[in-house]
């Protein structure tokens, strides 16, 4: 099955060749360069870059296509879709009318929009800014379609309960940005597109940044979105707010220098924004207005990453010395993009970074450009053997490979390739299932009935395998049985897990169902395969929770393009 991975969840992949670096601006150039030739020439980049150190741009560069099948290539002025790096445009919006006195962040929901039912009297704008307001992400309510609208989003919002009471704790709510674009439209009397174009884009000289939404702006030189798998995967909505603003490297530099003045709002607002967010109880989030805020020795760090359809973004700004970068990709691997985040925070702090592991799909790729699959894969096995280190055996980057050479009707290497993808993830769903497929193709039925069955145990989610097996006549009843845990079980489950550091994996109960989110990630719904283990239903992934010898839970593993370990924290 063609994998449909969306960057809910993030994997952060390095490799242990350490490379060391002086902190001239000239060696610092020089190595981030290395960095993304090596990721772009090994398919782990495309898109644009600049990175800045004392205010000023040290470097910037276009790698790859804006429009492959059109052979249109990437260059520094190339517009790509933000996705929720939007956010913090919309809070700049908030920001300079509430400094203008046209409202405050303590006016209620239902003061703008009064046919929100009851609980919109404890809305503020200042839940909505920071994710406190418990507007439920109308992404996870299931109304996404082409040509999805601020209006769509509202008359689905006012149907919905809160998910918690405002301030109780932080969720990730793409619902009430949209919300908030909308409040600012009707406070400033004017199309939230015009409003931003007037007091944002245009006094900073931004003249290649835009909102798009129904009135269908003209885009010069727009990126089109890719998948992970290279297959055609474009922005088709029309919601703002949350999303909806295309803009270019350059144009972000202008807005990232300008944070540092008073060119919009005071000093004393923009540092407000770039507060955490105080919960009822007294504790603090991670967030503040329309960014992720963390501080480690008393050096703050404020940024945004973004992800819908084929386009990952990035922005993240180092306050305490003026430097930082800014990445928009449109070829939709985010997991790919944060070993390369990882790298340039090294780099930039003058520290020895670590050169992102090579997709062993690239290599075999170029492998099978002249040796048969056999071959291929014996020479790749080998590589995995001899140099693990520097290898990431990438689940999406094989099984797209695998369906490359089934649309060359080269079904002989799809079925070795999906075969080696298969070896190398056994706790996968995803590459059985597309071995099953080629199997299929290729008559042996015995054996893709065999793939499907394992697939779907392995991932609940999987209809498709359920539909296959139906097809060639097998009773799937008993595999579609629901499991229920009980919810002393699911509250041994409850807590904080580091994936990654400042990446944490929060998984919550309510009722008798089990959430995860990932930092600076909407919540989804985790569902049972067995009492330890879960899938998700909107990401490729499943999750199995450990216990240490004393019975009580420490850890859980992330199955997810590969097998990822994470320490219970707290």
């Amino acid at each position: 099955m063609k994998s449909l991975f969306t960057a809910l969840l993030m994997v952060l992949f390095i490799v242990p060749s350490i490379h060391s670096q002086s902190n001239s601006e000239t060696d610092i150039h020089t190595h981030i360069d290395k960095l993304m030739q090596h990721c772009y020439d090994y398919q782990m980049f495309n898109g644009t870059i600049l990175v800045t150190q004392d205010g000023k741009e040290i470097y910037s560069n276009a790698l790859g296509y804006a429009d492959k099948h059109n052979n249109r290539k990437l260059n520094k002025t190339t517009s790509v879709y933000l996705a929720s790096v939007s956010k913090q445009f919309t809070t700049m919006a908030v920001m300079l009318l509430k400094d203008k006195g046209r409202l405050s962040y303590s006016d209620k929901l239902s003061k703008y929009y009064p046919e929100f039912p009851e609980y919109a009297n404890t809305v503020t704008i200042r839940h909505l800014m920071n994710h406190t307001s418990g507007i439920p992400d109308h992404y996870r309510l299931g109304i996404y379609k082409p040509g999805l609208s601020n209006k769509d989003v509202f008359e689905t919002l006012l149907k919905q309960e809160l998910d918690f009471k405002p301030g109780e704790r932080f969720s990730y709510s793409n619902g009430g940005y949209v919300l908030l674009a909308m409040i600012v439209a009707k406070v400033a009397e004017q199309p939230f597109h015009e409003f931003m174009k007037a007091n944002i884009f245009e006094p900073l000289g931004m003249k290649n940044t835009l909102v798009y939404d129904e009135s269908k702006p003209e885009i010069k030189d727009r990126a089109v979105g890719y998948d992970a798998n290279g297959n055609l995967d474009d922005y088709n909505i029309f919601t703002t707010g949350a999303g909806g603003m295309f803009s270019t490297i350059h144009d972000l530099h202008l807005w990232d220098q300008a944070l540092y003045s008073d060119k919009l709002v005071s000093k004393a607002t923009l540092d407000e924004a770039f507060t955490p967010a105080k919960l009822n109880n007294g504790d603090y989030t991670q967030y503040g207005f329309g960014w992720g805020v963390s501080e480690n020795d008393g050096k703050k760090t404020v940024q945004h990453s973004g992800g819908l359809a084929g386009y990952r973004t990035f922005l993240r700004r180092n306050l305490y010395d003026n430097s930082g970068y800014i990445i928009l990709t449109n070829h939709g691997n985010l997991t790919n993009l944060r070993p390369i985040l990882g790298a340039l925070d090294a780099i930039l702090e003058g520290e020895a970074y670590e050169m992102p592991k090579v997709p062993i799909s690239a290599k075999l790729a170029k492998l099978l450009s002249h040796d048969d699959a056999i071959s291929a894969i014996e020479k790749v096995n080998e590589l995995i053997k001899t140099n693990p280190s520097n290898y990431e055996i990438d689940e999406n980057g094989v099984n797209a490979l695998g369906y490359e050479y089934m649309g060359k009707e080269d079904l002989k290497t799809a079925l070795a390739i999906f075969k080696f993808n298969v070896e190398n993830n056994p706790s996968s769903s995803n590459p059985y299932d597309s071995l099953g497929e080629a199997l299929l193709a290729s008559g042996d039925t015995i054996q893709a009935v065999k793939n499907y069955k394992k697939s779907y145990e392995l991932d609940k989610s999987n209809t498709n395998a359920i539909d296959v097996l139906k097809r060639v006549g097998i009773d799937t009843s008993a595999m579609t049985k629901t499991i229920a845990v009980p919810t002393k079980v699911l509250d041994s489950y409850v807590g904080n897990y580091e994936l990654q550091p400042n990446f944490i994996l929060t998984v919550t109960r309510e009722d008798d169902r089990l959430f995860i989110q990932a930092t600076g990630q909407g919540k989804i719904e985790a569902f049972p395969i067995t009492e330890s283990k879960f899938y998700s239903k909107v990401v490729d992934a499943q999750i199995t929770f450990h216990k240490a010898d004393s019975g009580e839970v420490n850890s859980l593993t992330l199955h997810q393009n590969g097998d990822h370990k994470a320490p219970k924290i707290d």
